[in-house]
């Protein structure tokens, strides 16, 4: 039997969706000059759409609109939470259905319901920037059979794209798995959030040691691991290793998921030693870190072209792999140690880095990345 939220979402994509977008095409023309940029669970653009929104707003005779839920679609886990998440991208969503009525071209960065529920009219053009660089852990249709995502397909999912730039050839048969969609739409055009990776003369390091002088004289860990449970409405923190062990010449650069809501609370043994990036940039981030640890999270491919080194805390592998797996084999695909202990997690960080295997994944990986993306796409969109 569905459960309620289940059958709303049917109603939703079966009648209420197509009835309101055959409404607007009834009052709109088609305006090819009109770009859409719209993400279900962000208040605003996101990293990959930034560039894009700056590099359109200098061309003449575009009107360019945004449609993104007023507060965080995900606004936590209780039934209260979870009612004004779901309101929240109600109201996104109505707005997106008339917008993408009439908008040329539609930019998304999510997965997006409304989008697939409906035909879009003939020459708007769909592109699915996906938040993720590369490919990593399973999503969409490749994840069917798993416990995390969608648990069939009655609800269609990425039935709609025209476009989805990708970060190296090597990875467009895994989002070719993943969306169910043509080949020749996926094309290694680049991420345009890592053009800024290229193009920035400062010392990150220093900017945040400058803020935090706590900072000076340490190697600064950035830990960012992905986040866990069944979807991204539920997601939770995942287990962190025992800081307060580390050397006291090293320094933790805390960056949870976006998906899991709110500042982290820094247990009181690891106040001192690490610093919550919450309200920092994520590029700057990476450039201000000397060493990556993460467990499952698609930032390996950023970080990659910053060639430093990265270590791997995974001490739910084995369980991660069953309820959601990966597209390659994780051993053999990561560049870097993997530790499954906070024991092992120190004597990987006293270990000498190999840098090769980061160059060789970065080249393997992210080889269409070279600063260039968002011009690339919108050349391959506009001319």
């Amino acid at each position: 039997m569905m459960n309620l939220s289940y059958a709303l979402s049917l109603f939703e994509m079966k009648v209420r969706y197509p009835l309101r977008f055959a409404f607007w095409k009834a009052v709109y023309k088609q305006d090819r000059n009109r770009i859409l940029f719209a993400d279900p669970y962000a208040t605003d653009l996101t990293d990959n759409m930034k560039p894009l929104w700056a590099a359109l707003e200098k061309r003449d005779g575009l009107t360019l609109v945004k449609c993104f839920p007023q507060t965080a679609g995900l606004s936590g886990n209780s039934l209260a939470g979870k009612i004004k998440g779901r309101a929240n991208r109600a109201w996104a969503f109505d707005r997106f259905i008339r917008e993408y009525a009439r908008a040329g071209t539609v930019f998304l960065t999510e997965s997006y319901l409304p989008a697939y529920a409906v035909a879009a009219r003939t020459g708007t053009q769909v592109v699915q920037l996906w938040h993720a660089s590369g490919a990593f852990k399973k999503w969409g249709y490749s994840t069917l059979n798993k416990s995390f995502g969608a648990s069939d397909d009655r609800i269609p999912m990425h039935n709609c794209y025209t476009l989805v730039p990708v970060s190296a050839a090597e990875v467009a048969p895994c989002y070719a798995d993943a969306f169910r969609c043509d080949p020749g739409v996926i094309k290694p055009l680049g991420v345009p959030r890592t053009d800024e990776l290229f193009n920035q003369s400062t010392d990150a390091k220093a900017e945040l040691i400058a803020e935090h002088p706590e900072l000076a004289g340490k190697k600064l860990i950035l830990y960012a691991p992905t986040f866990r449970g069944n979807n991204v409405v539920d997601a939770k923190a995942a287990e962190m290793p025992d800081f307060s062990k580390l050397d006291s010449s090293c320094a933790v650069l805390l960056r949870m998921h976006p998906f899991v809501k709110g500042k982290y609370e820094i247990p009181e043994e690891c106040k001192g030693i690490m610093l919550d990036t919450f309200d920092y940039d994520t590029n700057f981030c990476l450039r201000a870190a000397d060493i990556l640890i993460t467990d499952y999270s698609s930032i390996i491919f950023e970080y990659s072209l910053l060639d430093k080194p990265m270590v791997f805390f995974a001490p739910d592998l084995d369980s991660y792999r069953d309820n959601r797996d990966f597209y390659y084999n994780y051993e053999d695909f990561v560049p870097g140690p993997i530790a499954k202990n906070t024991e092992e997690l120190l004597e990987v960080l006293a270990s000498p880095p190999d840098l090769k295997r980061v160059k060789d994944f970065r080249n393997k990986y992210m080889s269409a990345c070279d600063g260039h993306a968002t011009e690339k796409i919108i050349k391959e969109l506009l001319g």
